[in-house]
This record gives C-alpha cells, structure tokens and sequence, in this order.
C-alpha cells in the first residue's frame, strides 16, 4: 500500500494556509482556484475539468481522495497557461506528474502513466524527486510573518508522506524488476494502493447500514450476501475503481434498466415558434467561451463519427486548419479537430440559449418545446 493519500493532504493544508512560497520565492495562492471556480460558474461552460463547488468546499467530503486529484490535475493546468488567472502553472503540473506517476495502471500506458520498467525508470525517479525537492522548498508564513518551512511545521504530513511514498516505489521496484531473478518486467504503482481494499471494505459497510464498526456475526453477514449475489462495484465511498480488478466476482448484476421501467421511445413534434425572432440578440462570446465551445465541438464530432457511415461526410466533420490553440493545447493525441463548420453550428447554439437566458433574467428555459425550438431553428438554418 505505497500509494498513500498525498494530493488529499497537500490540498488541505494549500486552502487551508492559503498561499504556499516556493523556494524561489513566488507564490502560489489558493484564491485563484476559487477565481477559477467562479469565472467558469460566471461563463456557464468549463473548460475541459471537473472544478465544481465540491472542490472549493472540500470541507463536507474531505475523505474523497478523486476530488483532490482533480483539483491538481493538468485540465486546471491548461487555463493556468493560457494565462485567465494567475496560478502557478508548474506547482500544478509537478504535482499532477508526481501523482501520475503514483497511480499507473495500464501496462500500455504513455507519459507520465506509464509503468515503471527499465525504458522509463529515469523519467518516472526524476520526476519524483523533481516533486520532493518542489515539496521539501515550500515555506509558510509563521509567526511575526516570517517563513517558515513547511516541513517544519505540524501540516507536515503531506511532505514526509509523499517521500515515503517516492522512496519506497523506488525500493520497490529495484526489488521486483531490477533483480537478476526478477518476478516482473514492470511496476504498475496503482496495484499497491489501498483502493481496492477501501472498496471492498465499502461494499461490506453498504450491507450494515454504512456501519463504521460492524461485528463479526455483521461482517460475516454481509461477505456471505457478496459472494452469492453481487461483485464489488464502485460505490460512493472515499476512492473510485481505476481499473478492471475484480473483487468476489461470482455473479454479475446487470439488469436492462430501460426494459425494467418501461421506458419507451417518445417522437417529439416540434412546432413553428417564431418567438425566436423576438429574443434579444447576442453576437459577442468571450475568448472563454469560444475555447469552450471549440472543445465541446470535438466531442460533438466524435459521437458522430460513431454513426455516419458516408466517408466524404465523416471527413468534412474534421479539419487540420483553423483549430483553436485550446484544442492544440490540450491534445494528446486522441482529440477530436471539428471543422469550421461544426465550430460554427456550436457557436450558434451558444448564442440562441444565451438570447433565452438574456429574456428570462438568467433563467434557463422550461420545458421541451423551446429546446425543440432551438434544434429546429439551427437545422433549417443548415440546410437553407
């Protein structure tokens, strides 16, 4: 269990102090998340991260280890790049390499995910000490407002964990890999966390209730009533299920939803509304929006893809020119680039829900018929 919960601790003690000083002297603020988190509220899209008010107050869910993970994670990386706010951008992303690095699980994995074997041991150790010694040089302000380290203070825990963790991968590996007699080609980091027992141990409080301290006759219980029914799923617990390892899988439990309540497809009829017409314009979106908008549309051009058979059409959904530095940015191989067009179809539908919102005073549209309204509008507009 070398995986100990460093991104959870490193974020409780970064809000909590509010600014961390690095060993160069600048300063990493806490507040420009919180900006982050209002200016993506304030634009309606997010740019490509999870950042929600969960992650801002932390405080109700501080044993979900995902939350901080996402918090430190390169999505919040890239705008901090593309300079909208002034976070440091390689606290980040050393921190969310590090990580990276304590959590590979695919023995095909790229990057900074992938196993640690003999072609990227150097990688992996650099940046593990890279983060130890970006770690060991964070101060805080102390009393009379001097600085004082981190490490030296009671919040502590994180630094000391993360090199125990660094340390004992290292150690780990040299022993299963390295060795002449060997039992592994490769290290994969995310086998020697506690996840899986964590999960397990949540399937097992489910059946008592969330029962923190169940007895042995409870135990017993509920480990009998998992292995005749159901397997370990992931749930609602502090971790959530990385990989394909199964836990008591016996039986599966999938259950056709759609047959079990009945549902039915309904043919929506879309009548003329002209109220369109009526709304006020909007021909401005911000450079916020459009990065948005132009990644959305690349996820809009995948699940198409997924349908059109026509090889002259799936080719027009895509372009090489004209993508936004956002998209380029982001890319790692597997984005989709949407053609001008498909940008242009967002775009317009941006505007035509923010002209609702402008008539309704920032009160998104009821009901089916405006939604229909707008679809119908754009698709006339594609084709006349």
């Amino acid at each position: 269990m070398v995986l100990m919960r460093f991104p959870e601790l490193l974020r409780n003690v970064f809000s909590t102090v509010g600014v961390l000083v690095r060993e160069d002297g600048q300063q990493i603020m806490w507040k420009y998340i919180e900006e982050l988190h209002k200016l993506q509220e304030k634009e309606g899209l997010r740019l490509g991260n999870k950042l929600k008010m969960a992650h801002i107050q932390w405080t109700n869910q501080k044993m979900k280890v995902n939350l901080a993970a996402q918090l430190f994670s390169s999505s919040v990386v890239s705008l901090s790049i593309l300079s909208l706010l002034e976070v440091q951008p390689q606290f980040l992303r050393t921190i969310d390499a590090a990580f990276d690095v304590l959590n590979s699980r695919n023995p095909l994995g790229r990057g900074h995910k992938a196993p640690i074997k003999p072609a990227t041991k150097h990688r992996a150790i650099g940046i593990l000490l890279e983060a130890e010694s970006l770690l060991r040089g964070l101060k805080i302000k102390g009393k009379d407002n001097k600085l004082v380290p981190l490490h030296a203070t009671q919040n502590k825990t994180p630094i000391c964990g993360f090199i125990a963790c660094g340390r004992s991968v290292i150690g780990i590996y040299e022993d299963l890999v390295e060795q002449p007699a060997a039992p592994c080609r490769y290290l994969l980091t995310y086998k020697l966390s506690q996840d899986h027992l964590e999960l397990f141990f949540s399937a097992i409080r489910a059946y008592g209730g969330y029962n923190n301290n169940p007895n042995v006759r409870q135990f017993r219980g509920a480990y009998k009533r998992l292995l005749v029914r159901h397997q370990v799923k992931k749930g609602t617990g502090n971790c959530l299920l990385r990989d394909n390892t199964t836990i008591l899988d016996s039986t599966p439990a999938n259950i056709n939803m759609a047959r079990r309540l009945g549902i039915e497809p309904v043919e929506e009829i879309v009548t003329e509304d002209d109220t369109l017409a009526n709304l006020p314009d909007v021909n401005h979106l911000s450079e916020y929006k459009e990065a948005a908008i132009s990644y959305i549309a690349g996820f809009i051009v995948k699940q198409i893809e997924q349908k059109v058979t026509c090889m002259p059409c799936s080719h027009a959904l895509t372009s090489a020119d004209s993508v936004h530095p956002f998209v380029t940015l982001k890319n790692r191989g597997g984005l989709q680039k949407p053609s001008p067009g498909i940008t242009s179809v967002c775009q317009v539908t941006e505007r035509c829900f923010q002209r609702f919102l402008n008539a309704n005073e920032g009160k998104a549209p009821q009901g089916r018929g405006t939604t229909a309204a707008i679809v119908h509008q754009l698709t006339m507009s594609m084709f006349w």
